[in-house]
């Protein structure tokens, strides 16, 4: 946890006992969770924490750029903490996120743009949900 405390202070964020807990299950847990299972998962161990530190620490945390949101789903953000570039495939039956690696991706017509922000979401079945 000291090194949990001491990137966020480094990232100008003030480690309270909030965001470290946040960013912690973020980093430790490769779920893609929403703000809402994030909240969920954490009262259980601080029944002190509220909805509203929690959406208010994801959304500094992404304004910090040490976490992206991901749209892959209509109506909810969900966080990762991985913030190289890579992909996401959701499995359209057991709804898990999975992180996918691209190594190469070639975009035409944008000549003269700055890509700021980008993701790719793919979706199908998961090998576990091909394999029932």
């Amino acid at each position: 946890m000291e090194e949990v405390r001491q990137y966020l202070s480094h990232q100008g964020i003030k480690p309270s006992v909030y965001r470290l807990k946040i960013f912690h299950y973020l980093i430790t847990r490769k779920t893609h969770p929403t703000a809402e299972e994030i909240f969920n998962h954490l009262r259980k161990e601080i029944p002190s924490i509220s909805r509203a530190t929690v959406y208010n620490t994801v959304r500094l945390f992404e304004n910090k750029k040490i976490i992206q949101s991901i749209n892959i789903e209509k109506n909810e953000a969900r966080f990762d903490a991985t913030i190289a570039r890579h992909g996401h495939f959701r499995c359209s039956n057991c709804g898990k996120i999975f992180d996918v690696d691209i190594d190469d991706i070639r975009i035409k017509g944008l000549e003269g743009f700055e890509i700021e922000k980008w993701q790719i979401n793919l979706e199908g079945k998961c090998h576990q949900c091909r394999k029932k």
